[in-house]
């Protein structure tokens, strides 16, 4: 399984062979994404997932922190993906689970929430079940 940083990695290095794809084809061709591609394929590859504003370690923003907390309490191994580095990670991010904000926790493929949802799940009992 790859680590964070693997998955990171990944996605930021699709980021140029994006950007040459774009420019190459005419407007409205072509069905490739591989920033969406790569960020599909971690949501697929990883039990827990969490996109977020930094790291783990160093969270850029209060929502991020609070959401890395709970998993942290819950002793759940996840794999984390900071979206600050390129607003492009953020938007497609969006356009696949149709949720806005950030943070996004994916469990088992399946978008579960943004901070106040994952929060409240804690809360309730509810997110143990979520990431069985």
């Amino acid at each position: 399984m790859p680590r964070p940083d693997e998955i990171k990695q990944r996605i930021e290095s699709s980021i140029p062979r994006a950007r040459a794809e774009v420019e190459e084809q005419p407007s409205g061709a072509g069905e490739s994404n591989p920033i969406r591609e790569a960020i599909g394929e971690a949501i697929e590859r990883h039990k827990v997932i969490l996109f977020m504003k930094g790291t783990p370690e160093a969270p850029a923003c209060g929502f991020s922190a609070r959401t890395v907390a709970v998993l942290q309490a819950m002793e759940v191994p996840f794999a984390a993906v900071d979206v600050l580095p390129d607003p492009r990670i953020r938007q497609e991010l969006s356009a696949i689970s149709s949720w806005p904000t950030i943070p996004q926790l994916f469990a088992n493929g399946e978008l579960v929430g943004g901070c106040d949802i994952v929060t409240e799940m804690y809360e309730s009992g509810e997110l143990q079940e979520a990431l069985l």
